[in-house]
């Protein structure tokens, strides 16, 4: 295996470790949307000196940029209702279940990734897993939609993410120009659905704002970085693998039940996402 996809492996199972936590905790806070709100002015500080290092994006970089921000909108808002319509260890499967094959399939078709047939099996076996945790009644219709809806979302921002660093000079520089964009559609959205009672909300959920904040910045950052060095298909299924790890906090802090279906699920995953880092081992 080549240096460079070991390390953009790596840096999956990192973000997966870390995008759980940064997930639960958003699940734990008061208004969803000011929560998610707290997350893009933690990236935005994070973004702006690194701008000033990198300088403008070239020109043909901008229509990715735009791509990802719109995207990322889009699917943050969905998130958002989904949890606050569903329990976080259905919601979340669901919302990453149906990410590893969709993107391993699209990658291959569009961005020229190679993922052998053994490979695949083990992106299927984390989608089956995944949508076998989110088994059981604790989801409604309307939360199913809404979490299958920001799965598909996830599957479209992946790829575009994945294209926008690949086209961008150096890989620091789509990733600070896209945290900095990034950080400006749901502040809007914010005040523009509570108006003045938005700075309230904010003040309200600071806690838990700013520490999914900083999870999501550890957690989203190596993954840009990983869609730089190894098939997508493969980051996307290493980092889905996060749900087993979402279980274990609903469970714990959340105090959601846990029964054999998600057991049996959580094996699935972790037979899939060591079946993809040992067949990519040997490519």
């Amino acid at each position: 295996m080549a240096p460079a996809v070991a390390l953009g492996l790596g840096l999956a199972l990192f973000s997966a470790f870390t995008s759980a936590f940064a997930h639960a905790t958003l699940k734990s806070g008061i208004n969803k949307l000011a929560v998610i709100t707290w997350i893009r002015l933690c990236e935005f500080l994070v973004a702006l000196p690194l701008v000033f290092i990198v300088g403008l994006p070239p020109a043909s970089l901008w229509f990715w940029l735009i791509a990802a921000v719109a995207i990322h909108a889009a699917y943050q808002l969905v998130l958002s209702v989904s949890y606050a319509l569903s329990d976080f260890t259905a919601a979340y499967p669901i919302a990453r279940g149906f990410v590893p094959v969709f993107t391993a399939i699209l990658g291959i078709a569009f961005l020229g990734d190679r993922l052998d047939g053994i490979a695949l099996i083990g992106v299927a076996t984390v989608s089956a897993g995944i949508l076998c945790l989110a088994g059981g009644r604790s989801i409604t219709r309307a939360g199913f939609i809404a979490a299958a809806t920001a799965g598909l979302f996830t599957t479209a921002y992946t790829l575009v993410d994945a294209k926008g660093v690949r086209a961008a000079p150096d890989m620091l520089t789509f990733v600070a120009w896209f945290l900095l964009l990034g950080a400006l559609p749901m502040p809007a959205v914010l005040f523009a659905r509570y108006r003045g009672a938005a700075l309230g909300l904010l003040v309200e959920d600071r806690k838990a704002g700013v520490l999914a904040g900083v999870l999501a910045i550890i957690s989203f950052v190596p993954a840009l970085f990983a869609l730089g060095l190894a098939p997508v298909g493969a980051v996307a299924a290493l980092r889905e693998s996060s749900v087993i790890i979402g279980l274990l906090l609903g469970a714990v802090l959340l105090k959601e039940r846990l029964g054999w279906r998600r057991l049996s699920g959580s094996l699935l995953v972790t037979a899939g996402t060591i079946g993809v880092i040992v067949r990519a081992a040997f490519v």
